[in-house]
This record gives structure tokens, C-alpha cells and sequence, in this order.
């Protein structure tokens, strides 16, 4: 009787041990999941940097030729 009863217990056990794993099998899913969508969302941010990176070169770019034609007209 006594190791039938330890028996169940430790089937018991190993039940409550398989459904803890697929629990935390399905946690760190769902993390991983997570932090795909992170990466992704930080690559688009990134290019979004680079892109007003570059504007904002050129408006500087353009900004700067506009102030040496007034500068070239002033004097002549």
C-alpha cells in the first residue's frame, strides 16, 4: 500500500513538473516573440534616423551654398 502511494505521489509530481515546463516553454515563447517585435520596431526606427540624418545634411548642405550666393551677391 505504502509504495503504491508513493508511487502516485511521485506520477503526481512528475504531472506537475510537465505542465511547470510547458508553462515556462510557453513564457519564454512568448518573450522571444516580444523581443522579435522589438528588434523589428528598432531597425525601422533606426532607418527613420538615418533618413533625417541625410535631410537634415542636405537642408544644411543647401542652407549653406543659399548664404555664400547672398554672401557673392552683397558684394558685387
Amino acid at each position: 500500500m505504502k509504495a503504491v502511494q508513493s508511487s502516485e505521489k511521485q506520477q503526481n509530481a512528475m504531472k506537475l513538473l510537465e505542465l511547470d515546463k510547458r508553462s515556462l516553454e510557453q513564457e519564454i515563447s512568448g518573450y522571444q516573440q516580444e523581443a522579435q517585435k522589438q528588434r523589428k520596431i528598432i531597425q525601422q526606427l533606426e532607418k527613420e534616423r538615418d533618413r533625417h540624418i541625410d535631410e537634415s545634411s542636405s537642408l544644411m548642405q543647401k542652407a549653406a551654398l543659399q548664404r555664400l550666393r547672398w554672401d557673392l551677391h552683397v558684394i558685387h
